[in-house]
């Protein structure tokens, strides 16, 4: 099925869904009434029609096929209740009595206002503060996911947010305050997300969100962006200007864990490195235990000693992390020597850093591991932030 007839047959269900609900009150206590308001559906789409009936009737999910078999049984159910009674019999009352007495999969029933139910329903599904899922809607779509991405072989990425001075808000200013700040986390992330990812209120000042189809990478380039606007966020409260600090941690299927469950610790993990490391953080998880984590980046460099002033010719990067590159080489060079490199990016352009050797190992005669320290990014001298950003990019969109 395409993704336009996916939405198509969407819009037809909810379509059916709503229709069959004002059918349903139209008249709620007359079984007769309600029948031959919903027979056009019937008529039309019987198996979704039924399934979607007896679960608004009695919050039961069954087959299309067992829906199909029971509601023509509720129905003859509601004409012999009618006739025993002597009065009209509405097809809620009918539905009870059958799968409490007939067929009893209700052992103890409890009637309530369908409205009332989904607002019921839906403050259980959603986080009323911020809009976001809550735990327990997130944890089954997240469920869902893994499960998808194991059948495709595809990746998945969720990245674990926590507020770093929620607490001292909330004493300082107020629980107002806190739910000030809380809102404005929760906008950021349904403005940021895309239509397939998932963001919840994990619990108090966490927050989750679940990137479908999107490597680590990638996600990582999109955890720095949601970070940076929620470190910029300031709530302004009866006269205060409150600054909002916030760190969080990354994990990806398969790449660091096989299961959901395992997912969730090793980026909440992340996250708790992450803030060992100081405030307005994004940690990647990793077992080796490294300030920054190291990507593997297999690419054909070449290099340029600025001591001797002359090409070395060409080597091979081996892994890259913020603060630094490994490369294997022919030549050994002195610690402290100042190496330029030159990585070819996508476009096929050359990204050149200059680093200083931090660390040589040799593996045999003539082949050495060379550990560097950036120092410059081209003519610039930016950060090693912006050498990090620049690589990711490239890896993000490989």
């Amino acid at each position: 099925m395409t993704l336009c007839n996916q939405d198509s047959s969407s819009t037809n269900i909810q379509l059916l869904q709503q229709n069959i609900r004002n059918s349903l009150s139209s008249a709620p206590g007359d079984s007769t009434v309600q029948c031959r308001h919903l027979q056009p559906f019937i008529s039309g789409m019987k198996k979704e029609a039924c399934k979607i009936i007896l679960n608004n009737l009695v919050q039961l999910n069954f087959t299309q096929e067992d829906a199909c078999k029971y509601w023509d049984a509720i129905v003859k159910h509601a004409d012999k209740m009618q006739d025993h009674l002597n009065r009209k019999v509405g097809l809620a009352t009918a539905s009870c009595d059958y799968f409490s007495s007939i067929q009893p999969y209700l052992t103890n029933p409890k009637l309530i206002e369908i409205a009332r139910f989904e607002e019921t329903l839906k403050s259980a599904y959603q986080d009323f503060l911020t809009g976001l899922l809550s735990r327990w809607a997130f944890q089954n779509s997240f469920e869902q996911e893994i499960s998808r991405a194991k059948r495709h072989n595809q990746d998945a990425t969720i990245i674990f947010f926590d507020l770093d001075t929620f607490k001292e808000i909330n004493d300082r200013h107020g629980h107002l305050a806190g739910d000030a700040v809380l809102k404005e986390v929760g906008e950021i992330l349904l403005s940021s997300k895309r239509k397939e990812d998932v963001a919840c209120r994990y619990g108090g000042d966490e927050f989750i969100i679940l990137l479908p189809e999107t490597n680590k990478f990638m996600g990582l380039m999109v955890g720095k962006k949601i970070l940076e606007q929620i470190n910029k966020i300031v709530i302004h409260y009866e006269g205060a200007d409150i600054p909002v600090s916030c760190s969080a941690g990354l994990a990806s299927f398969p790449l660091d864990s096989s299961d959901g469950a395992g997912l969730i610790t090793c980026a909440d993990r992340a996250m708790y490195q992450a803030k060992s490391r100081g405030t307005h953080e994004l940690n990647l998880f990793s077992e080796e235990k490294r300030v920054f984590t190291r990507i593997d980046f297999d690419k054909k460099i070449k290099i340029h000693s600025l001591e001797q002033k002359q090409d070395d010719g060409c080597s091979r990067a081996k892994n890259i992390s913020e603060s630094g590159i490994l490369i294997s080489c022919h030549d050994c060079y002195a610690i402290g020597t100042r190496l330029e490199l030159q990585i070819p990016v996508q476009d096929s352009s050359h990204l050149t850093i200059t680093g200083s050797v931090v660390r040589v190992e040799q593996f045999d005669s003539n082949v050495f591991d060379i550990g560097l320290s950036f120092l410059h990014l081209d003519s610039n001298s930016g950060p090693t932030q912006e050498i990090s950003d620049h690589i990711l990019q490239q890896l993000a969109s490989q």
